[in-house]
């Protein structure tokens, strides 16, 4: 199997793709168009995703993003404005991917979360 090489210039490349990605949660970008930006060739985007957080870009992404979601509910922010801030089209996107990653509603995860506060 072909081992793809990198540099430390590549991996701070990489660096800067999350950082772009976390500082622009509500953006979608694609893995040639972050290559693109970073300057670096998508096989070592990938490949260096898996090194530095061992995970690729899409679910570094997604784990970001549902953590950021998770922070907003907690903050009694509405879900409109969580969907907004966080890039999904509107509040019923936002249930529906939650509900689809979690298995219950943002308003559901937000009362068991603070259920199991309140038990701690």
């Amino acid at each position: 199997m072909y081992q793809v090489h990198l540099s430390l210039k590549d991996l701070q490349k990489v660096r800067n793709a999350a950082q772009i990605i976390t500082e622009k949660i509500e953006q979608h970008y694609t893995i040639p168009i972050l290559a693109e930006m970073v300057d670096i060739p998508e096989k070592k985007l990938k490949a260096g995703f898996k090194h530095l957080f061992n995970k690729g870009a899409f679910r570094y992404r997604c784990d970001f993003l549902w953590n950021r979601v998770k922070i907003l509910l907690l903050e009694d922010r509405p879900l409109k404005s969580v969907a907004v801030d966080t890039g999904f089209k509107d509040k019923s996107a936002l249930i529906k991917a939650f509900k689809n990653e979690f298995g219950l509603t943002p308003i559901q995860w937000k009362k068991d979360h603070e259920n199991d506060v309140i038990k701690n």
